[in-house]
């Protein structure tokens, strides 16, 4: 089990970063645009994490046949993050639980178990995921050979006008379609190699999420990474 959600943690990484850097490509501010957007339309300025000053929206994934599901808290356009991991699996009579938390607070970040009460902190340099130039540098600018970038318009979901964008990745064998709004990725169906893959956001509040979201659960031991 540990190595079937290893692959799927690292694959799940790969897609995401993928998805921001789509994202950040395609959400860029048009010269001349000086139209006032409705409320649904608004969008931070690009170089923003998120497009929601502060908030929370709740993920759900699928990959090898697993769906996890993940909420996300959110402040500062999303320099301020906490994102919850769980999922529960039934395996020959016994139910494995994984329970974690990941809390980001501009260049500190801290992963936390929650079933074992331990976890970790260390300091990560910024990068600010609006900045597609700024995601190519930093996997050595290999990210983008072999993919194929397909416009498709605009479609609504949860009630937000998003862009329609088509990818296909040689070097994964991945060929999805996924919806953005400004630089968050609201949802992306397809495949990779012969595995189908979906990830969308199913629901989005705009509520203020409290303070103690965002600080080291009591009880929970934490060591510091060098």
């Amino acid at each position: 089990m540990k190595t079937k959600l290893s692959i799927i943690n690292s694959q799940l990484s790969i897609i995401l970063l993928l998805a921001t850097l789509i994202s950040s490509c395609g959400n860029k501010t048009k010269n001349g645009d000086a139209k006032t957007a409705a409320p649904s339309e608004q969008k931070a300025p690009a170089d923003k994490k998120l497009p929601f000053e502060r908030g929370s929206y709740v993920q759900e994934t699928n990959m090898m046949g697993m769906n996890t599901k993940n909420t996300v808290w959110f402040d500062k356009w999303g320099d301020w993050t906490a994102t919850e991991h769980k999922m529960e699996m039934t395996i020959m009579g016994q139910t494995h639980k994984t329970d974690k938390l990941e809390i980001v607070k501009g260049s500190t970040h801290w992963d936390l178990d929650l079933v074992a009460k331990t976890g970790t902190t260390y300091e990560s340099p910024v990068l600010p995921s609006g900045m597609a130039a700024a995601l190519a540098a930093a996997t050595g600018g290999k990210l983008m050979e072999g993919m194929e970038i397909k416009e498709l318009g605009e479609e609504n979901y949860l009630g937000y006008k998003c862009k329609k964008t088509q990818v296909k990745y040689t070097p994964m064998q991945m060929d999805v379609t996924m919806l953005s709004y400004g630089n968050l990725t609201m949802k992306m169906e397809g495949k990779m190699g012969k595995m189908d893959i979906s990830m969308l956001v199913t629901s989005i509040d705009l509520s203020a999420p409290t303070a103690s979201v965002f600080e080291v659960p009591d009880g929970v031991t934490v060591t510091k990474n060098q």
